[in-house]
């Protein structure tokens, strides 16, 4: 469908979307504390005033950002989660993909980074990460394995494990790709589907 809107309208439309690309390039040559608005201004090619008509501050970007790109993953896995068929291999591996693929390799990896070596300067936007992203993840892999429960290919007991355990390789293979893999490549593929293999047979091994 043709858009019919005018130009200066949908320029303002896509404004946000473009500020927030800006901020996360902005944050990954940076960091966090060192990124400034003017910083992200200059990269989106805009006035810094013109950031204040869609976000107060620094950080609002930032969890707008983390809004974009990582909470619609992690809908995404939970999307998968609720899916008509399929068994709980299938599942798992479809949900690691997009996780590997959204979040560990993609740009969204950057909050993770700038989480672990800056987030005692920034308690806020840590415990805004734990509660929106982080609790949603976990809820998602835990609707994963109660639907391995409810087919009969998981026993009970696999619902009392803290899923943290089953994404910590996702976690792992982000933090490697920024700060190690430039000295010592990490195989991502391969590491993807050993993380698959790991929980699959792990949880299927306790029927």
């Amino acid at each position: 469908m043709k858009n019919t809107l005018p130009p200066r309208k949908r320029r303002k439309d896509a404004r946000p979307a473009e500020i927030i690309a800006a901020a996360l390039e902005e944050f990954e040559v940076r960091g966090f504390g060192r990124s400034t608005l003017a910083g992200i201004a200059k990269r989106a090619g805009i006035s810094r005033t013109t950031i204040y008509l869609y976000f107060d501050t620094k950080e609002a970007i930032f969890e707008a950002a983390i809004r974009s790109s990582v909470e619609r993953a992690i809908d995404d896995v939970a999307e998968i989660a609720g899916s008509a068929e399929g068994d709980f291999g299938t599942f798992f591996a479809r949900a690691v993909d997009l996780i590997y693929d959204r979040l560990v390799e993609g740009k969204a990896a950057v909050f993770m980074k700038i989480l672990v070596a800056e987030g005692q300067f920034m308690p806020d936007l840590v415990a805004f990460y734990r509660r929106e992203i982080l609790s949603k993840g976990e809820a998602a892999i835990g609707a994963l394995i109660a639907r391995g429960i409810k087919t009969g290919e998981l026993p009970e007991s696999c619902r009392s494990e803290d899923v943290r355990v089953f994404m910590a390789p996702a976690i792992f293979a982000a933090l490697w790709l920024r700060v190690f893999d430039k000295v010592d490549p990490l195989d991502i593929e391969a590491f993807k589907q050993a993380h698959v293999r790991l929980v699959v047979d792990a949880l299927r091994g306790r029927a």
